[in-house]
C-alpha cells in the first residue's frame, strides 16, 4: 500500500462529531440464567448491516462513485444495539440487591467489557494515525485522552466507530443509581427520558458543549425504550408475542416510510421486535440458528475492527477487481476480523480479566 493509500484509509475512518458518525454498539453475550437465543441473531444480523453499510461507504470512497441508498440504512443497525443494552442491563441486573458491594461489581463487568476489546484496537489505529497523518497534535480531530476514557470531549476517540461507547458508558453510570436506592434509578431515568422528549419536539436545542451535547442527544431514549421492554417482559402472556412483533414491525415500516431522520423514533419498534423475540425461546442447534448466535456473540468484536479492515482491504483491492467483488471482500474480511479477534482476544482477555472479580461469572 502505498503513503497516499494509506492516508486515503485514514481519512475515511477519521473520528467525526458524534452527531454525523455512523456505526455500532455492543451487548453482552449471557442474559441472565438463560441465552436469549434470538437477541444474539437480532444482534448478528445488526451487526452485518453495519458492516454492510461501511463496505458500500468504502467500496465507493475508492471508486469515486455514489454510495447506494440501500446499505445507507444499514447504518441504523447501531440502534438496535442501543435497544438491547438497555435491555440487556434491566433483565440482567434489575433485581440485583443494593448496596456498594453490588455497584462495584456491576461497574467492574461492564467496565471491562467495553474496555478490554477495546483499547488494543483504538491505541493500534491511533499508532497507524500518529506515523501517516500529516496534522499536528493540535490541528487532529482525534485526542489521546478522548480515546483512552471514551467520555464526551471536543475530540474524538481515534476509533471512529467508539462513538456509541460514550453513550452505553453514560447508560451504564446512569445505572449505578439502581444500586443506591431503586426509586432514585427510576426517578433519574424519567426526568432524563421526560428532558429527551422535549428535545423531540424540538423545544430546546442541542448544546456545542460535548458533555451537554451527549446528555441531551435525543438518541439515548432507545436506551430506555430497551429497560421498558424488559421491565414488562415478565409481565405479558407470551401467546401475543406475534402480535407484539407484528406491531414493532409496522410501526417501524411506517417510521421509515415517513422518515425525518429523528433516529430516536427507532426506539418503540424496536423495542416491541426485540420484545417479542425475546418471548421466543428455541434451543440453541448446529445449524444457521447456532451460526447467527455464534456470530452475535462476536458482534463487538466485529464492530470494533471492522471497519479499519474494510477500508484497507478497499484500498488495496479496488483498482484490480469489480466494485462489486470488492464490496464482497470487503464484507468478507470485516466479519472475519473481527471473528478471529473475538476468539483469539476477545472471549480469553475477558475470561482472565474476570478473574480479578469473584463475585462476577464469566
Amino acid at each position: 500500500m502505498t503513503r497516499q493509500g494509506v492516508k486515503d484509509v485514514i481519512a475515511l475512518n477519521r473520528p467525526q462529531k458524534l452527531a454525523s458518525s455512523l456505526s455500532e454498539g455492543t451487548g453482552t453475550q449471557a442474559l441472565g440464567n438463560e441465552k436469549l437465543v434470538l437477541l444474539e441473531v437480532g444482534r448478528a444480523i445488526a451487526a452485518l448491516l453495519v458492516v454492510l453499510h461501511h463496505a458500500d461507504q468504502a467500496t465507493a470512497h475508492f471508486s469515486d462513485v455514489a454510495r447506494e441508498r440501500i446499505f445507507m440504512w444499514g447504518q441504523y443497525g447501531v440502534d438496535f444495539f442501543f435497544v438491547l443494552s438497555g435491555f440487556i442491563i434491566f433483565y440482567t441486573h434489575g433485581q440485583d440487591r443494593t448496596g456498594l458491594a453490588p455497584a462495584q461489581s456491576y461497574l467492574f463487568k461492564r467496565v471491562t467489557r467495553i474496555f478490554v476489546p477495546y483499547l488494543p484496537v483504538a491505541f493500534a489505529w491511533m499508532a497507524l494515525l500518529v506515523l501517516f497523518e500529516d496534522s499536528s497534535a493540535t490541528e487532529r480531530s482525534w485526542g489521546f485522552w478522548a480515546t483512552l476514557t471514551l467520555l464526551p470531549m471536543e475530540k474524538s476517540s481515534t476509533l471512529t466507530v467508539a462513538w456509541t461507547l460514550t453513550y452505553e458508558l453514560l447508560f451504564y453510570s446512569l445505572f449505578v443509581l439502581a444500586y443506591l436506592h431503586k426509586e432514585l434509578f427510576v426517578a433519574a431515568s424519567c426526568a432524563w427520558s421526560s428532558f429527551l422528549v422535549l428535545g423531540l419536539f424540538g423545544v430546546f436545542e442541542q448544546a456545542a458543549d460535548p458533555v451537554l451535547f451527549a446528555l441531551a442527544n435525543t438518541i439515548v431514549l432507545e436506551f430506555f425504550c430497551g429497560v421498558l421492554a424488559a421491565a414488562v417482559l415478565s409481565k405479558i402472556d407470551p401467546k401475543v408475542r406475534w402480535w407484539i412483533l407484528l406491531s414493532g414491525v409496522v410501526t417501524l415500516a411506517a417510521v421509515v416510510a415517513f422518515w425525518t431522520g429523528q433516529r430516536a423514533l427507532l426506539g418503540v419498534p424496536l423495542a416491541l421486535i426485540l420484545l417479542a423475540c425475546a418471548m421466543f425461546r428455541p434451543k440453541v442447534q448446529s445449524g444457521w440458528l447456532g451460526w447467527s448466535a455464534f456470530l452475535g456473540a462476536a458482534s463487538y468484536a466485529i464492530y470494533l475492527v471492522h471497519s479499519p479492515v474494510i477500508s484497507v482491504t478497499a484500498e488495496l483491492f479496488q483498482s484490480h477487481s469489480s466494485r462489486l467483488v470488492v464490496f464482497m471482500m470487503c464484507v468478507l474480511f470485516g466479519v472475519l476480523a473481527g471473528v478471529i479477534y473475538h476468539l483469539a482476544f476477545e472471549k480469553p482477555a475477558i475470561r482472565w480479566v474476570r478473574r480479578f472479580n469473584p463475585s462476577v461469572s464469566v
